[in-house]
């Protein structure tokens, strides 16, 4: 049984795509595989680690220099191509972009009966006001095209789907479950990544998993750190991730004179290991859907920092706790008042019990996927 999945940007660095990717490894013993259709060039190691999961990778093949009317003409061309010429039962869609309304629009054209939509955030990545009106208007036609609603939080469902889905909540929450195995407190891994790192036991190290974008606030953050600074000198910042920001970044570090203070690590496929290092995690976004590495981190027994402009349903353990981001004082203050040194609190069974587990949300696909059939690609 192979499900075709639709991708604007294929790298493995980023939430969504982890999180798909490891629901692909909990599936793929069952016969089902993922296959994915992406607009944007795969790297050759993710190329490799789909290969892993017995994925067929497909390039749309449209020139992302395009302006946006004539990307979109080709774009929808070139998909109802696909969907004519490969026999998919089922499509599904891992997006906040209402422009898939169309693209599902045209599976349901080209003859896919199973066409999912799943709603990942709560906002565009751009502030364009052109772009926010579309999706306004496109969020309409998705009653047209998609078939069944996914969404990792009711906030990422309102965002996206067609209000009369969400009045009559005609969707399914399906939870961002993490493999607790993985991310389970390790202490030996902490130690050792620590002294590679050059941060002593007792030294309090901060840190973020996120991509360097707008929507995660980077600036806001390194303000934050900086008074902590002020009081704990010998804090520490890690920043996991990369992306177009991320120079910005550096230079905001410099400016604020805590250059030497934060580490840029970069994307890394071993975050599980840096998560263990770390003795408070700190998430200043401006907007989630509802984040991977919020629910990875509770998963490692880290004490969490959210903005107060995610999701509550984020906090599914008591290690979660939320802030405003009018002002950096609280956040400091909050800070300062952790200890390197605390032991971990075990929450394991908080998390199996919000229904976060891995193998939770992979059965709950299973389910889906033996119900509505697949189809080996011809």
């Amino acid at each position: 049984m192979r499900v075709l999945h639709l991708y604007a940007d294929p790298h493995l660095t980023h939430g969504a795509a982890i999180f798909e990717y490891r629901i692909a490894q909990q599936l793929k013993d069952d016969g089902i595989i993922f296959d994915y259709l992406f607009s944007k060039k795969l790297l050759p190691e993710d190329a490799q680690r789909y290969a892993q999961n017995g994925s067929r990778v497909y390039d749309l093949g449209v020139d992302e220099k395009l302006n946006l009317i004539a990307h979109e003409i080709r774009a929808n061309i070139a998909y109802y191509k696909f969907f004519k010429t490969h026999d998919y039962k089922i499509v599904y869609a891992d997006t906040e972009n209402a422009l898939r309304a169309v693209h599902l629009l045209m599976a349901r054209l080209a003859g896919v009966p199973v066409r999912v939509l799943h709603s990942h955030n709560t906002q565009l990545q751009t502030r364009s006001r052109l772009s926010h009106l579309i999706a306004r208007v496109l969020r309409h036609v998705f009653r047209f095209s998609a078939t069944h609603y996914f969404a990792c939080s009711d906030l990422a469902a309102q965002w996206l789907f067609p209000p009369s889905v969400c009045r009559r909540k005609d969707y399914k929450v399906l939870q961002n479950g993490v493999d607790l195995n993985q991310f389970r407190f390790n202490a030996q891994i902490r130690s050792e990544l620590r002294a590679k790192l050059g941060i002593c036991n007792d030294q309090l190290l901060l840190g973020h998993v996120g991509r360097f974008m707008p929507q995660k606030n980077h600036s806001f953050l390194l303000e934050i750190f900086a008074g902590v600074v002020e009081k704990k000198p010998d804090a520490r910042l890690m920043l996991i991730g990369d992306g177009a920001n991320r120079a910005e970044a550096e230079r905001k570090a410099k400016e604020l004179g805590i250059e030497d203070k934060v580490l840029f690590i970069g994307s890394v496929q071993n975050v599980s290991d840096y998560l263990q290092a770390m003795d408070m995690f700190i998430m200043p976004s401006l907007f989630e859907g509802l984040p991977v590495t919020g629910i990875e981190a509770q998963a490692a027994s880290l004490p969490c920092i959210f903005s107060d402009t995610i999701t509550r349903e984020l906090a599914i353990t008591s290690l979660a706790e939320y802030l405003p981001i009018d002002s950096i004082d609280p956040w400091v203050e909050r800070i300062c008042r952790a200890d390197a040194t605390l032991p971990r609190q075990d929450v394991e069974q908080q998390i199996i019990q919000a229904g976060y587990s891995i193998d939770h949300t992979a059965a709950q696909l299973r389910e889906f996927y033996f119900k509505h059939g697949g189809s080996e690609c011809l």
